[in-house]
């Protein structure tokens, strides 16, 4: 996209959020039952996002070698773990306290949407095949950081079940690169790249549907904290993004890392922050308001970093 100016970017992001309400309005209609739910996702996350991975990775010139691999995922883990630091600081000032929400407000915070959100994001404005490998190897760094740091936070680190960082979609990034960096990525047949190719194309929109008919159930979940609401889009969506581009400004990283990092400092809190609090002995109810607060804003807000942070860093 030659012009990433402010309505170009509002029109790629804007799909993804009606996306999202379609999602909701399906569950409220009763088209896409809760019960369906978990084997969707288990769809998505076992099949069709691998299939997307290996379509974008195996061959991709940017990232067939371990250095620029190994600084993508290094600024994914560095970033999350410096929001989430920042945020458990701040936590305080907001009346939250360790027992009544500071850490799940910290890894809510922290955690960005840094997957399904994204990557439709990153597809249409970046087309090249680059960009969206990039944005794969960066969310190694990311799944590190969620496994130690954030689960971390809430269960204390020597507990930390940092080998669910090894999921499906690490492994199949994992095997990916090492048939980038052995050369085997060439005797990938045409007609499995192609494969790959359609099933991938499945996994975004399945599971940005997921996410909005979640949100729709949550809406209204326990009584609103308005500090919570009001602070965690400030936090997640103003102050946190400063940091992802300074970054991307001052390090001397490829372009298509540059993109990844003014994407991902723009996304609101992960919908998965939820179930990790849920898991972990975290508040729930706080990371349903940080989650649905800061989803809400970035309507407006997403296309605004976006727009700044690439003028920002020259790509």
């Amino acid at each position: 996209m030659a012009n990433l100016d402010y309505l170009s970017i509002l029109s790629v992001a804007v799909p993804v959020y009606l996306t999202m309400g379609a999602g909701a309005l399906a569950r409220k209609t009763g088209l896409l039952k809760a019960e369906a739910d978990v084997s969707l996702m288990k769809l998505s996350v076992m099949m069709l996002t691998p299939a997307l991975i290996i379509e974008r990775v195996v061959g991709n010139p940017a990232v067939m070698s371990l250095p620029p691999v190994l600084v993508a995922a290094g600024l994914g883990y560095g970033l999350v773990a410096l929001g989430i630091a920042l945020t458990y600081l701040v936590a305080p000032l907001v009346g939250l306290k360790r027992g009544e929400g500071r850490r799940t407000f910290s890894v809510a915070c922290g955690l960005q949407n840094y997957g399904f959100v994204a990557i439709p994001i990153v597809t249409a404005l970046f087309p090249d095949q680059g960009t969206l490998g990039v944005l794969f190897t960066f969310t190694l760094g990311v799944e590190l950081a969620c496994w130690t740091v954030g689960v971390g936070l809430l269960t204390g680190l020597d507990k930390a079940p940092w080998r669910l960082a090894l999921n499906a979609p690490v492994i199949t990034i994992l095997i990916s690169l090492l048939l980038n960096f052995t050369g085997l990525h060439a005797h990938v047949p045409l007609l499995a790249h192609n494969t790959f190719a359609m099933l991938g194309a499945c996994a975004v929109p399945l599971a940005v549907l997921l996410i909005g008919a979640s949100i729709a159930d949550l809406w209204g979940q326990g009584a609103m904290q308005w500090k919570v609401a009001i602070v965690s889009p400030i936090l997640r969506l103003g102050i946190i993004p400063i940091a992802f581009l300074l970054v991307a400004y001052h390090l001397p990283i490829s372009l298509e890392l540059k993109r990844v990092i003014v994407v991902q400092a723009a996304m609101p809190s992960a919908v998965f922050n939820i179930m990790i609090a849920r898991l972990y002995g975290g508040h729930a109810t706080t990371a349903v308001q940080v989650v649905i607060a800061t989803t809400v804003v970035s309507c407006i807000t997403t296309p605004l970093v976006i727009a700044w942070g690439l003028k920002l860093v020259g790509v």
